[in-house]
């Protein structure tokens, strides 16, 4: 469920369950954040691909029951945005994960090589029993 619209350019904040419809509701909010951060449409479009590929990755491989959250914040920060993921999964830190070859029947493993090419890993850190993982990428352009 989503915090309510974000002021005009200032943080969105999302927790959703993982279930059928978390991609979508994390892209739409990417896209409405954009919207309001007035971001290039460019920009916008990296963006809505950075959150679905991290939370797609969730959905499809962190086998994580239904009724689990997931808690996606948006913000701009200077000349960038900031993108934060917490997740309740195992530890899983995308820094130390070396890009593994392509697997077609799973999707090409294409995700966090998406990830990569359009935002920079900022910080992964444990807290209990949750993943907290910091990117952020270009407000305008790469």
């Amino acid at each position: 469920m989503a915090s309510g619209n974000p002021p005009r350019g200032g943080p969105a904040r999302l927790c959703i369950a993982v279930g059928g419809a978390a991609v979508a509701q994390a892209v739409a909010a990417a896209h409405a954040f954009a919207a309001s951060a007035a971001l290039p449409a460019e920009t916008a479009a990296r963006l809505a691909i950075v959150v679905e590929e991290l939370v797609a990755n969730l959905v499809d491989h962190a086998d994580l029951p239904a009724c689990a959250e997931l808690e996606l914040t948006l913000a701009r920060a200077g000349a960038r945005i900031a993108i934060t993921l917490v997740d309740p999964a195992t530890p899983f830190d995308p820094r130390s994960d070396a890009p593994s070859p392509a697997i077609p029947e799973r999707g090409g493993s294409a995700g966090l090589a998406l990830v990569r090419a359009f935002a920079r890993i900022d910080g992964y850190d444990r807290d209990g029993d949750r993943n907290l993982l910091r990117l952020s990428m270009p407000a305008a352009g790469l």
